[in-house]
């Protein structure tokens, strides 16, 4: 698949991706629309230097895509300013959904629009879970604020999905994809869950267990000052 072409100045960085998208079988029209751009974007960056690095949301979803560790593309510069750093990273998949704190919206089936890595000492003193079972996904709305605020990245573990203890959840109620306070209601029978609000303008509700389908537990989350 390579065309003989001479990767612009040699540089590591464009050696890897040329290497990997040729080992993953993808050409660089294919790879460059998988990421959102039109389809000369990794031509120009490979052979004519523009851009001179790519940007590190853009790295990581193109190392998702290819299927190999998450700083293989890192250039000259970036790794050696990591020299330093620990070499384990864990990469923890973001998906371009949003859980509503407000109004339901759905689309929490939709694929994996890139991921975050992690350092593994820091992933490993936000949650013990397994990394396999991790998803970061966006809040949309105020219902949960003043605890979780409209554009908050919240990190979900798919691996916990029962209210027990009480806690911050992601869950489709049957209207769309939310985020809420869960617990589950003593002595109902059918089971019922409490879904409240922080933000006491919104109303709680409950729903029968079986009318729900809960995706995780929040465990952690980022917010941009």
């Amino acid at each position: 698949m390579n065309d003989g072409a001479t990767v612009w100045q040699g540089d590591q960085a464009r050696r890897a991706v040329r290497a990997a998208l040729d080992a993953a079988g993808l050409t660089l029209k294919q790879a460059s629309r998988a990421l959102g751009r039109n389809d000369a974007y990794l031509q120009q960056y490979l052979y004519r230097g523009s851009p001179r690095q790519l940007p590190e949301s853009l790295r990581l979803r193109l190392a998702t895509l290819a299927g190999v560790e998450t700083d293989t593309f890192l250039n000259d510069e970036l790794r050696a300013l990591r020299s330093d750093m620990p070499a384990t990273a864990i990469a923890v998949p973001m998906f371009d959904v949003s859980a509503a704190a407000g109004g339901g919206r759905t689309g929490h089936d939709a694929g994996a629009d890139g991921a975050l890595a992690f350092p593994a000492s820091l992933l490993r003193r936000i949650t013990a879970a397994p990394a396999n079972g991790l998803r970061l996904i966006t809040i949309s709305g105020d219902s949960m604020a003043p605890t979780l605020e409209h554009g908050d990245m919240v990190m979900v573990d798919t691996n916990r999905t029962s209210p027990s203890p009480p806690g911050i959840f992601v869950l489709d109620d049957g209207v769309g994809l939310v985020a809420k306070r869960v617990d589950a209601i003593p002595n109902s029978r059918p089971q019922m869950l409490r879904l409240s609000s922080d933000n006491p303008a919104y109303s709680n509700y409950q729903r029968r267990i079986d009318e729900v389908r809960v995706i995780g537990r929040v465990v952690w989350f980022a917010r941009s000052l």
